[in-house]
């Protein structure tokens, strides 16, 4: 298996590549927030909504895209006079892939029945009664969230540090402020638009 072209496929792809996956799966991500009602309402989120259109979750992903565009573009000029928009907005759209799948674990049912079963004991937690497997299957949904949550973030870090030329550790700092301004843009976004 090539590792490199898993975690890094932008030193593998052409732009062109990249972009036209990115656009599929943005909208397929899009179609999959609208049937399984799912809402991205931050850079890395996916939660189970009430009802949520195709437009909605379109809207959603383009916010959420747009801010990590926007602030790794600042960061990157910063860092490289050089880096492109094409390439910046081919980062933030491919690693979004991870966000989709995770969004997948939402739907289980056994997450369903043990969030009721925790919410109507919340003041009584003795009163709490889960079977070992319910248990055995939310750590596992669990472990595969963090590892999609982990996968998005590599996918970040590589495609910026191939974009903009980053060695040092200083330039790093900009990358981890300008994901952590893009999670907030994105969150002030989706609530206010």
């Amino acid at each position: 298996m090539n590792w490199k072209l898993i975690f890094n496929p932008f030193s593998k792809f052409s732009e062109i590549k990249l972009l036209a996956f990115g656009i599929v799966i943005t909208l397929i991500g899009s179609f999959i927030g609208h049937f399984l009602n799912l809402t991205y309402d931050g850079v890395f989120d996916a939660h189970l909504s009430k009802e949520v259109s195709f437009l909605q979750s379109l809207k959603e992903n383009f916010l959420d895209i747009s801010s990590v565009f926007l602030m790794l573009f600042i960061a990157g000029k910063i860092i490289y006079k050089k880096t492109r928009m094409i390439d910046i907005l081919n980062i933030s759209l491919v690693s979004r892939f991870p966000t989709y799948i995770s969004g997948l674990f939402a739907i289980n049912p056994v997450l369903e029945r043990v969030s009721k079963e925790v919410l109507k004991n919340m003041e009584h937690p003795e009163k709490i009664q889960l079977a070992t497997l319910d248990l055995v299957i939310v750590l596992i949904i669990s472990l595969l969230s963090i590892f999609m949550l982990v996968y998005s973030i590599i996918l970040l870090v590589n495609g910026f540090r191939v974009s903009t030329n980053t060695k040092k550790a200083k330039h790093f700092v900009f990358f981890i402020i300008a994901l952590i301004l893009a999670e907030v843009i994105a969150k002030t976004l989706v609530y206010n638009i």
